[in-house]
């Protein structure tokens, strides 16, 4: 901590004392944030809320010592507050996205990068969320939760086949090949022989093996092209096929 922000700091805290309704306890808050004093941030925040309830930057400060110390879901109310009270404020939308992102609560999140996006068309990591989540939206169904590790209970709460097949076009078509076959492999499971099921597993099959090709045939010239150069550049007899 700087001499600075030390002064700055004690500055904060005779002005509290003097008058602890002083919206100066948000300042004071962030700055023991900013040095790991996280419980020292909770309580001055918390002091400070009760006599300034509505108090946007109070609230946003709170929401992040809560996000600092992973607490997201007690963020979330917090940040829905201040957004009530200031619906443009970047920083709570910004924060509300990253909280349900934590909670994969991933089409929610969708919901605040999109209105992010609308107050601050170049905002890059908003941009990065919603072209690779926005297919969410084109689903016949909500999926509150985007994880690999709990594709099989999305799936078998579907009701048809035509459904998983819709969420493994949604998926493949967003480059998430990963998800994507294992929706497959659920699927085969509850719908054995499922000739939609087939048709995709034989196209997701040929298209993965051509990947894997293209694949090894880029690293292999990589290779080639740097023993190349490293022959170039030293002088000597190197074999560029030796890629051992």
């Amino acid at each position: 901590m700087s001499q600075y922000d030390a002064k700055k700091i004690e500055e904060y805290q005779l002005v509290l004392l003097k008058n602890p309704r002083s919206p100066v306890f948000a300042a004071l808050a962030e700055a023991y944030r900013k040095m790991g004093l996280l419980e020292e941030a909770l309580e001055t925040v918390t002091k400070g809320l009760k006599y300034n309830p509505d108090f946007v930057s109070g609230l946003v400060a709170q929401s992040k010592i809560l996000l600092d110390m992973k607490m997201y879901r007690q963020a979330l109310p917090i940040l829905e507050r201040a957004l009530q009270l200031n619906p443009e404020n970047l920083l709570a939308l910004r924060l509300q996205a990253f909280c349900y992102t934590k909670l994969k609560k991933h089409s929610r999140a969708l919901k605040s990068f999109k209105s992010l996006l609308v107050l601050n068309p170049n905002d890059e990591k908003a941009i990065a969320f919603v072209q690779k989540w926005e297919f969410l939206e084109h689903l016949p169904y909500q999926l509150e939760s985007i994880d690999i590790e709990t594709i099989e209970d999305w799936i078998a709460k579907l009701p048809s086949t035509e459904q998983a097949m819709h969420l493994f076009d949604s998926l493949y078509n967003r480059g998430e090949l990963k998800e994507a076959q294992q929706v497959l492999e659920v699927a085969s499971l509850m719908w054995p022989r499922h000739p939609e099921i087939e048709k995709r597993q034989k196209l997701f099959a040929a298209d993965i093996s051509e990947k894997s090709s293209q694949s090894w045939e880029l690293q292999f010239r990589k290779k080639f092209y740097q023993r190349l150069l490293q022959r170039i550049e030293s002088g000597k007899m190197v074999d560029p096929l030796s890629l051992n």
